[in-house]
């Protein structure tokens, strides 16, 4: 199984056609394989909705599986993608991965760009620092996704706010 969402060679094509991929094309293979392995990961951490395709075609023949037959089905596909009866994993899924990625390359830190919302004053002489902490931060960076156009590929599968995902550990 791949540990990240498409190819490196797709990867490459996606920025061959890509305006400002300065980041990609600069970097050595290694670090983009990196890159596609951290995006992926990132990715991953996200609440989608819907199951794994292992664990739909598990639930499909079985509607009374056990969470064990469940936990078994999840850790048969290494990753979130993909869902449902999907068999492959949606294109835009795959361009979200590239974007991220990019960012990533390009040293874009979610982190450091929460932190940069806050910001309301900077000083250099003497240098001072004003944060507003209770301005309300972007989602995508609240998710730690440094790519504004890769939420918007990955909003359409994520699971609303206020659904809960409950699993019985025994």
């Amino acid at each position: 199984m791949s540990s990240f969402y498409s190819t490196l060679s797709e990867a490459n094509d996606y920025f061959d056609n890509r305006l400002h991929e300065r980041a990609w094309s600069e970097a050595t293979v290694a670090n983009r394989q990196k890159a596609l392995l951290a995006a992926t990961r990132i990715i991953d951490q996200l609440n989608f909705k819907g199951h794994k395709a292992t664990v739909h075609t598990l639930l499909e023949a079985n509607p009374c599986a056990t969470d064990e037959e469940i936990r078994a089905a999840e850790a048969e596909q290494e990753l979130e993608f993909p869902r449902g009866e999907d068999t492959l994993v949606p294109e835009t899924i795959k361009l979200a991965t590239y974007e991220i990625a990019y960012n990533l390359l390009d040293e874009r830190d979610p982190e450091k760009e929460l932190e940069r919302l806050m910001v309301t004053s900077e000083r250099f002489a003497n240098v001072a620092t004003g944060y507003n902490r209770d301005q309300v931060p972007i989602d995508h960076i609240l998710n730690h996704i440094p790519s504004a156009l890769a939420w918007r590929w990955l909003a359409p599968f994520l699971r609303d706010d206020d659904t809960l995902k409950l699993s019985r550990v025994s």
